[in-house]
């Protein structure tokens, strides 16, 4: 019997992009660096970290930064959605989980960074923590 590998979607707050992600067993991360967080000016953005055939994008064009020497940021030009974030080697995709149709498909499985998190935010959960990058993460 073949294993159905769920296919979430998402997109953009204007509509002007859409994707869609294999999730076969993703990796679920919250990420509570400095870059997240101006990136996406929330306190802490959550991640689906994916190999780069497992996404697609549907509809529309991105508009791109790179961020670092380990990754550039795809958002949409018109309304500035943070969508994704590519490395410079193409082993990875993270998809921000904020842009999925139904973030309630996938669950967290880690933290990343979280010697960076504001001592004023208090996750209360048995997921493992990591002061910097997760061993998994570019």
């Amino acid at each position: 019997m073949a294993t159905i590998v769920p296919v979430l979607h998402g997109g953009c707050l204007c509509g002007a992009v859409r994707y869609s992600v294999r999730c076969d067993e993703p990796v679920v991360d919250y990420c509570h660096c400095a870059m997240c967080r101006k990136a996406s000016g929330g306190v802490v953005s959550a991640w689906i970290q994916v190999p780069p055939a497992d996404f697609t994008l549907t509809h529309g064009t991105v508009a791109d930064h790179v961020s670092s020497e380990r990754g550039t940021r795809h958002f949409c030009p018109r309304c500035g959605a943070q969508l994704y974030m590519t490395d410079p080697d193409g082993r990875s995709v993270g998809v921000t989980v904020g842009t999925l149709d139904d973030p309630e498909a996938i669950r967290p499985t880690v933290h990343g960074w979280d010697s960076s998190r504001p001592s004023w935010l208090h996750i209360t959960d048995d997921l493992p923590r990591y002061d910097e990058a997760p061993p998994y993460d570019l």
